[in-house]
């Protein structure tokens, strides 16, 4: 299938369309707009690959109507260095296990051919923890076992969404 993405895009146009496609919670337009390749990492999956990180976003917006989920672009800019590199900011506004959730995240994207190959976010793990945890996540979301330990919930979290999914479930097949 040909990519509704026109290849003249320039990175922050591609950029923010991607961040579009996931405010609008429209996972199939987000994937066209990554590589075969795409790398995701993040203090909660430190790396995913190809269809792994890509079942993270098919995830998070098909728990959306659940969780009330709701993503808003910041903001979107050209760093200096490098024009494929791009900055980015955006909200993720949800509930999770009943507490309301707000985490401002910052995201550096790299873009090669005009998709996104790689994106890499970042986010105050503890004052995260403190919202999704409670009293326990407040007092614990600083320490690496804190850590470790909601990046194996996240994984266990994701392979289990993906075992449901026959597309995905051939891609996890084949990592094991």
């Amino acid at each position: 299938m040909a990519s509704p993405i026109p290849s003249s895009m320039d990175s922050v146009s591609v950029v923010r369309s991607y961040f579009q496609a996931y405010a609008q919670l429209d996972y199939r337009l987000m994937a066209m707009h990554t590589t075969d390749e795409f790398v995701f990492e993040d203090p909660v999956f430190p790396h995913l690959e190809g269809d792994f990180a890509r079942a993270m976003f098919k995830m998070f917006i098909q728990g959306a109507p659940k969780s009330g989920a709701k993503f808003t672009i910041l903001d979107v800019s050209e760093t200096t260095t490098d024009p494929n590199v791009v900055n980015a900011k955006y909200r993720a506004e949800y509930n999770f296990n009943g507490r309301p959730v707000t985490n401002e995240i910052t995201s550096v994207l790299t873009v090669e051919d005009g998709k996104v190959c790689k994106q890499v976010d970042s986010f105050d793990f503890p004052g995260w923890a403190a919202q999704t945890g409670g009293f326990m996540g407040w007092l614990l979301g600083g320490t690496s076992f804190a850590q470790s330990a909601t990046r194996d919930k996240a994984k266990n979290r994701l392979e289990a969404f993906m075992k449901k999914d026959p597309d995905l479930a051939k891609a996890l097949e084949i990592r094991h």
